[in-house]
């Protein structure tokens, strides 16, 4: 690396909240950028475990090379083969983001909590920003808990949540159980299943549906910090449009076939109203910012959520996760 420090990049709050991100920005230039990072990264990974989110602006970050270097800087370990996302090239750990409609607002999730394990961290950053829209909602997972109602935070802490899920054996409404597990076996996919703390079910002989119970609320592994962590707004049949409501009661008599679904721990209902409260919440506490090409986002997936605005135009977001932490 070569020695920047005489670089002095503005380092600022991006809002007024005690749970804001935190903004650093260069001039210009990814070399530079990218040694001030190698230099400072303790200090940095310090204000990502306070603030939840670091926004790097002017370095230069839209090539998913640069990304593969920030993420050898930040994580101990990044994750290379990741199901639900596509990866921009072999042998690397950055990927694109799942496949999802332009027009629809992509609801607030922290990425794989369904899982048993599931990464600390993830890297977001700009290779090409949308025309219209498209920025990533970022909302902090201890303001959600804290502004919950008590009713809805202690059903969720002392049920917690159970993830449904029901996989074709290929691609088709989702990503097929071939491509999740990474097998066409089905004895190594409920292998996988066991050791992943799922129960499974095969329906019609080539259908798989598993269920899987997860903590709704973790503490911080680091700062010991309670953090509202799920994906319940992902997963809820409430949280799908009418339209699309109806297409899938159509398409599926049961609702054990619909494509997913979740439940509190016990199987018994999330009633709709706690799912509009819990909307609204993340609603009230997010914050979003332009992306302009070139930014990269460090985000601590326990304290952070994400969120996708609908876009026009063309928009292309590279992604690293790392870090993996067990429930």
């Amino acid at each position: 690396m070569n020695n920047n420090n005489n670089i002095k990049p503005e380092y600022k709050k991006m809002s007024d909240s005690p749970y804001s991100p935190c903004l650093i920005e260069f001039d210009s230039g990814s070399e530079s950028a990218l040694d001030y990072l190698y230099q400072h990264t303790r200090e940095i990974e310090n204000i990502l475990s306070s603030a939840g989110a670091v926004l790097v602006r002017g370095g230069g970050f839209n090539n998913y090379q640069a990304v593969e270097k920030v993420s050898d800087l930040f994580f101990l370990e990044a994750l290379k083969y990741n199901g639900e996302h596509y990866p921009v090239a072999e042998n690397t750990s950055v990927q694109r983001p799942v496949n999802y409609a332009n027009a629809e607002f992509l609801l607030w999730h922290n990425e794989n909590t369904f899982n048993h394990s599931f990464p600390a961290k993830a890297i977001f950053a700009c290779e090409l920003k949308a025309d219209v829209g498209g920025q990533t909602p970022i909302a902090d997972s201890r303001e959600v808990l804290n502004n919950l109602d008590k009713e809805v935070r202690e059903a969720f802490i002392n049920k917690q949540v159970m993830y449904v899920r029901k996989y074709e054996s290929h691609d088709f409404l989702g990503v097929g159980w071939k491509t999740i597990f990474n097998t066409d076996d089905k004895q190594t996919v409920e292998r996988l299943c066991r050791e992943k703390h799922m129960s499974f079910e095969w329906v019609d002989g080539d259908i798989l549906i598993t269920r899987a119970v997860r903590p709704a609320v973790i503490e911080h592994p680091v700062s010991g910090e309670l953090s509202w962590i799920n994906q319940v707004l992902h997963w809820h049949f409430h949280c799908l449009s009418p339209a699309s409501q109806e297409d899938v009661k159509v398409m599926f008599e049961e609702e054990r076939l619909y494509p997913r679904n979740c439940y509190f721990g016990d199987g018994s209902k999330i009633p709709n109203d706690y799912i509009d409260h819990i909307h609204a919440v993340y609603k009230q506490c997010q914050m979003q910012f332009d992306w302009q090409n070139g930014d990269l986002l460090l985000v601590d997936n326990v304290l952070k959520a994400h969120a996708r605005n609908p876009y026009k135009g063309e928009r292309k977001i590279l992604v690293s996760f790392g870090d993996v932490i067990t429930y």
